[in-house]
């Protein structure tokens, strides 16, 4: 597909917090000129202006009218009362105006009155963890964004996802919700794992737990993108019963915090590889992560 060229023009960010600055920052770069700031809490428009100081914020939305390009970064939930208010109360969207949201598990919806008012709309979502609002805008230079847009829309919406060291990949409306479910599992439940693991390493004294885990998490990963499930190992896969008796017996003496967490994600292992497993294997392996004592 040949992208539509996006000429540059004024942003204006509704929610600048840590993505709506650190975006705010890229299409500055690629030579787009911020003008406004609007909505989300105090503390982010100080923030912003901080970055951006000759940027006009305010609470009220109508600081946001006139932009050629109005980016809405609000948590997702917010997305839907920030585009109506755009486009009713604030009287800030009209012909000629491009609306992006970047919301990940949200399509067009919300985009709606926004369309209404006669503005171009698309979803644009980086698959990227922004740390903190003093980000590099570097960080999204070769993460994958997520477009939704009608076929009007979408070569301007990944000439602008482009535009800010992004690489645009078409996700249909009605699949945003799963796209989305992948991330989340994919970046917070896998941190979520290691954050586990560190904490059963400090819990048997092991001083630096980066130095055995980094490798360990960091090929399982590799593994586990290029094979899925086959890539699978560990006591679960070799239905190794009396290894989790015995690692659960511990955790109820040690570390007892740890052992619901310990029970659930051996679970997840055990439905992942269940297909290519005995049944008596599944059995036996189910029967000792729910009793959550030891195995024989």
């Amino acid at each position: 597909m040949n992208d539509r060229a996006l000429p540059c023009g004024t942003v204006a960010v509704v929610g600048p917090g840590r993505v709506g600055t650190v975006l705010a920052a890229a299409l500055r770069h690629a030579g787009h000129r911020i003008i406004a700031a609007a909505g989300g809490s105090e503390e982010s428009r100080r923030r912003f202006a901080t970055r951006f100081p000759a940027v006009a914020t305010a609470a009220d939305l109508a600081v946001a009218a006139g932009a050629d390009l109005v980016v809405v970064a609000t948590p997702d939930d917010a997305v839907a009362d920030a585009v109506a208010a755009l486009a009713g109360p604030a009287d800030a969207l009209g012909e000629g105006q491009r609306v992006v949201h970047i919301a990940g598990s949200l399509g067009l919806s919300p985009l709606r009155p926004a369309r209404l008012a006669g503005a171009r709309v698309a979803a644009c979502h980086p698959a990227q963890t922004i740390p903190s609002a003093d980000a590099d805008p570097a960080v999204l230079h070769g993460a994958a964004w997520a477009v939704t847009a009608t076929p009007p829309d979408r070569g301007w919406a990944r000439a602008l996802v482009r535009q800010v060291g992004g690489v645009p990949v078409d996700v249909a409306d009605a699949r945003r919700g799963l796209y989305h479910a992948a991330l989340v599992i994919g970046s917070n439940a896998v941190g979520a794992a290691v954050s586990v693991a560190r904490q059963l390493a400090l819990a048997a004294r092991i001083p630096d737990p980066a130095a055995f885990l980094e490798p360990l998490v960091r090929v399982s990963v590799e593994n586990a993108l290029a094979q899925g499930a086959l890539a699978l190992t560990g006591p679960v896969v070799r239905g190794d019963v009396g290894t989790l008796g015995r690692h659960l017996a511990r955790l109820s003496e040690d570390a007892p915090e740890l052992a619901a967490a310990y029970r659930a994600l051996n679970q997840v292992v055990l439905h992942q590889a269940r297909p290519g497993l005995d049944p008596d294997v599944v059995r036996a392996v189910g029967d000792v992560l729910a009793a959550g004592g030891e195995g024989s």
